[in-house]
């Protein structure tokens, strides 16, 4: 034993001077590579403040905008940030009859995947990766790995910084908690439910036609057969009409609204008695929505150095944590504290599935079609 010992201390003393000096040389590459961000950084913004402006399609959330739009005027006065917000159905439209015309006119989209998977299809697109310039950014651990936050096929184009939950709504003051948390998904087939279920059409693109891939996973189709012949969900078209259900009591659950908080504070704030809940926090009770927050690069951008600029702004800590908050979703990066409740807070380190990734597509389109010949049985 004693021998043992005596060779394992000489083995370290030998290594110990060379450890030393391995890690002395990676002191100075990483003072390297804060001081050539911080240069190019300085580089980027005057060349960016040259541009002066920054043209994005947004979302129609107007809790993302109204975040995006303050903050960004707070970093960058003069880089005025265009905001255009309409569907995104009708951005591609746009912009292919645009580039027919050879007219170049957006920098940087952020709404639906779905959106940037036919843009990519287009030849529309260019890689995001390259435009992550800021070291603290550029780090595939940091978001979980490059195959969490990007999520087209290709692994390259269509990013996503943030989620959110998606589980059933319920009205706590209609429906006990503790009998949701006893009984778990399959509430969805209590009795008192009948007729008091609120679905967002999965005919209209939206959350309502994730929930089609939410249910069918979990239920399998003849659950979910089940579930609409007997409990006979009420299909409403826009998401408001569920949120005024819910406040009005007429609905005690809801699938589709995600942001249920946001939507329901008009109502709260004029005493409308209500306490909107989700399902526990567990992947075998929700799936993630990429909640409209995902961005992709738009190919010969007008004002290259101002997109760079907002990308590596967007996804600093500070800022993923303030537009987290704002959207009521929560941020990829793993050193991002959560501002939401504990309900609505992915698990640490827990691999929920996405129906918006591209590799899903198959299987949503299919789960709404199935729904649609379901429904349309029993008319």
């Amino acid at each position: 034993m004693k021998n043992s010992a005596s060779a394992t201390s000489r083995v370290w003393r030998c290594l110990r001077p060379a450890l030393i000096v391995a890690a002395l040389a990676a002191l100075p590459l990483t003072i390297a590579h804060a001081q050539d961000w911080k240069t190019e950084k300085a580089q980027m913004i005057a060349a960016a403040e040259k541009e002066g402006t920054l043209i994005l399609f947004s979302q129609p959330n107007l809790a993302a905008r109204t975040f995006l739009a303050a903050e960004w005027a707070k970093a960058y006065p003069k880089i005025q940030l265009s905001i255009t917000a309409t569907s995104g159905a009708e951005i591609n439209a746009r912009m292919r009859v645009e580039r027919q015309a050879q007219k170049y006119l957006w920098d940087l989209v952020m709404t639906g995947s779905n959106i940037g998977f036919e843009m990519n299809k287009d030849g529309f697109l260019d890689p995001v990766l390259p435009e992550l310039r800021d070291p603290d950014i550029n780090k595939p651990e940091l978001w979980g790995g490059w195959d969490r936050v990007f999520v087209d096929n290709d692994k390259k184009y269509v990013f996503s910084p943030n989620v959110a939950l998606k589980s059933p709504v319920y009205n706590a003051l209609k429906l006990p908690r503790e009998k949701v948390d006893k009984a778990g998904l399959q509430i969805l087939f209590d009795p008192t439910l009948k007729g008091k279920i609120y679905w967002h059409d999965p005919g209209v693109p939206g959350p309502g036609a994730q929930f089609t891939f939410y249910l069918v996973r979990r239920l399998g189709e003849d659950g979910v057969r089940k579930f609409i012949t007997e409990q006979q969900p009420v299909f409403m078209v826009e998401q408001n009409q569920i949120i005024e259900a819910l406040a009005r009591g007429i609905a005690w659950l809801g699938l589709g609204p995600g942001n249920s908080h946001a939507l329901m504070e008009p109502y709260i704030k004029a005493g409308v008695p209500i306490d909107l809940k989700k399902f526990a926090n567990t992947p075998e009770l929700n799936d993630v929505t990429l909640g409209g927050s995902t961005f992709f690069v738009v190919k010969n951008r007008p004002h290259p150095n101002a997109t760079r600029l907002f990308i590596n702004w967007l996804l600093t800590k500070d800022v993923q944590y303030g537009f987290a908050a704002a959207t009521e979703q929560s941020s990829r990066r793993m050193d991002v504290a959560s501002s939401a409740e504990p309900d609505s807070t992915p698990v640490p380190g827990a691999r929920y599935v996405a129906p918006q990734e591209q590799e899903n597509d198959a299987a949503l389109a299919k789960d709404v079609a199935f729904v649609s010949e379901v429904r349309k049985s029993l008319r």
